[in-house]
Order: C-alpha cells, then structure tokens, then sequence
C-alpha cells in the first residue's frame, strides 16, 4: 500500500512557526585593549633599540690626550717673556723709601703631583752666580791642627794665603771649626752668623760636623751650608766658582718647593739661561722624573707667582717617586744579634739609623750568624778546616 502524506493541519504549523529555535543575533566586535608594558619593560626595549643604532653608527676613537713634558714646552722665548713681566713686577712692587738699589732674589716655585718618600736636598749646578755682588760669602775649613787649645788664627792665615795665590776675591771671611765651636756657641750668635752671610760655603771634609754644630735654621734658608771640594791638589778657584754657581733644592714633606735661580741685579741673559738649565736638571734629578711636575713659576719672595708651565696630568700616571741618597764611598752598616729580643738581629748605619730584624725562629738568625762567620773567615783557615 501506498501511504499518502497528509497536511497537517492549519493550527498546528503556526505553533511550530513559534517554537522554532531562533539564531542568536551577532554581536558588534569589542576592540581589544592596549596592553600597557611595565617602567620596566619599557627600558629594557628601548636599551635594545638603542643597542641596534649604536651597531650600525659608525664607532668613533677616542683620541688619547699627549701631555708635553717641561723641557720640551718650556722655550727660551717664554723664559724672556716671565722674566719680563717679573722686571715689571718687581719695579711696581719696589719700595720707594730704600736708600740704594737692593738686589732681591728671584725664585723657582715647582709644584708636584705626587710628594717623595723622604726629605733631602738636591744640589743643582747653574751657569752663572746667583751671589749678589754686595753678598757676604763665609768659607768653612778644617783645623791645621785638632784640639780645644790650638789656636785657629794660624788656620785663617793659611787659608787666606792658598786663596790670594789663586785670586779668589769672592771670598769674604774665612771660618775655622774651632772658631765656629767656640765663638758660636749661643742661638743667638748662630743666627747673627747666618744674617751676615748670603752665602755660607762648607768643605766638605767637615760638612757633617757643622751641619750638627749649628742646627735646623740653616737648613731653612736658601744657598745655605753648601758643599765645596778644596784640595791642595786641585784648582781652588775653580771649586769656590763651582760652589758660587750651585744651588740647593730642598724637598719637604709638601707638594711646594723653591730654588733660587739669580737676582734682579742680574742681566737678563743670564738669567735665562739659568732657567734653561734648570728645567733641563730637573728631569733627571727631581723625584719622579719632569712628569711628576704639576707646575713651574717663577716668583719674588714677596710677590705672586708668574707661571711657566702648567700641566692636568692625572695622578694615576705617575709612578710613586723615591728619593734616593747618595751613599759614601765608605759606607757600611753593622749587625749583630740583639739579646733584648730573642730571635731577631739589629743593623745600625753610619748615619744612626737602627732597623731591627725578627725572625720566626730562633734558628733562622743563628744560621745567619754562622754564615757570616764563615764569610768573615781569611783563605788560610778554610784551607786548614
């Protein structure tokens, strides 16, 4: 059989018209928020972009600063150029009450970058005389004959004979070190000494003795207690010009140091050329080489500074300088064990400086005790042993 579809009836299609599932209407499309990155974030992308420029720039060298050394900057152009603005100085600065024209001295002012170890002086020799040509120049000598009781009239009479012979006029008063033990005794004698004389020139065979005889002051002053050979033997007149021309560079515990260099009674020429050959001397002589000098001026002993040279070196490329003193040819220093410490030896220099030695153990400064026993031993009993 065949089934034939019937119609539905009319009501009952309308009701499933109502109940039909309806599609759900389309939404209007949300936009998405802006994630806002962190501070941090924010730096770290912007170091990367930066990171990226600074690839692709080209790089640039940076160049390196060359610092001219003293010597080499320093020309005998701006060395007359100083000492001219200094003459001007000097004739504004002059009092004009002074009887007569005094020669006044004229001084280098050298400032350091780094200070040395130790105190000490370093002797400059320069071409021409810085004495002024109204100074008194005292000579220090050794006694014909030692002792309290000789006399030292027969000593100044002897020197006085030996400088006549070789014309040396400069010379204005000659001092025995018996005179000097004597007669300046006192403080206040001992300056009086020193404020009569521009110059005070000692032998050198008792430099160490009037050194400790008069003391700190003359350690002070300038072109004071200078070192002069005099021999029989040699040419006296050329030592006393030699000491006439040499100048003491005296280091202390500051950045600060002075030297003389003339006096204003002085040509200009020569003038200059002592300041040549003083920047020349002090780049083998100063602690530290001429890279150590931070500045260089020359100065009246009551006026500003005219500057020479100035340098911005830094610190850190300069080695620690170190003074070093000139040892005796018969220098030597003595040691021996010291029994208030057990186990440790002493060494005592010539110049009084004591430096203890300790050791670990006991045995260690035996040994070497031994050893230099058997150093000390002659040929002959090593052979018997």
């Amino acid at each position: 059989m065949v089934s034939v579809k019937q119609p539905l009836p009319k009501m009952h299609s309308e009701k499933m018209k109502k109940n039909k599932i309806s599609k759900p209407k389309k939404t209007p499309l949300i936009p998405k928020k802006k994630i806002i990155p962190l501070p941090q974030q924010t730096k770290i992308q912007q170091r990367i972009v930066d990171i990226k420029k600074s690839e692709n720039e080209p790089k640039l060298v940076e160049k390196k600063v060359k610092f001219v050394m003293p010597s080499k900057y320093i020309s005998d152009k701006l060395a007359e150029q100083c000492l001219q603005a200094l003459d001007k100085l000097s004739a504004a600065t002059k009092n004009k009450n002074t009887l007569f024209n005094e020669e006044t001295q004229i001084f280098a002012e050298i400032k350091c970058i780094k200070i040395q170890n130790t105190r000490g002086n370093i002797k400059i020799v320069l071409p021409h005389s810085t004495a002024a040509s109204t100074g008194e120049v005292c000579l220090i000598v050794p006694d014909l004959k030692k002792g309290k009781k000789p006399d030292h009239e027969p000593t100044i009479d002897h020197w006085e004979e030996i400088l006549k012979k070789a014309n040396v006029t400069a010379v204005k008063t000659i001092l025995p070190m018996r005179q000097l033990r004597v007669e300046y005794d006192q403080f206040e004698l001992k300056r009086r000494l020193m404020t009569q004389h521009d110059f005070l020139m000692v032998d050198t065979r008792v430099l160490n003795h009037v050194s400790h005889v008069l003391g700190k002051m003359f350690f002070k002053k300038h072109n004071m207690l200078i070192p002069v050979r005099i021999n029989g033997k040699g040419d006296i007149k050329k030592d006393i010009d030699i000491g006439l021309r040499s100048v003491m560079l005296r280091m202390n515990e500051g950045h600060t140091s002075t030297i003389v260099v003339g006096h204003t009674g002085m040509p200009q020429n020569e003038l200059k050329e002592n300041v040549m050959s003083l920047v020349n001397s002090l780049r083998e002589k100063y602690p530290g080489g001429e890279a150590n000098i931070r500045s260089l001026s020359l100065k009246l002993p009551l006026s500003l500074s005219i500057p020479l040279y100035v340098t911005l070196r830094s610190s850190n490329s300069v080695n620690p300088p170190r003074l070093v003193h000139k040892k005796p040819k018969h220098f030597s220093e003595v040691e021996d064990e010291l029994s208030t410490i057990p186990g440790s030896r002493v060494r005592v220099a010539p110049d009084g400086t004591v430096h203890v030695i300790k050791s670990k153990d006991g045995n260690e400064s035996n040994n070497s005790g031994e050893e230099s026993e058997k150093d000390n031993m002659t040929e002959s009993e090593a052979e018997e042993e």
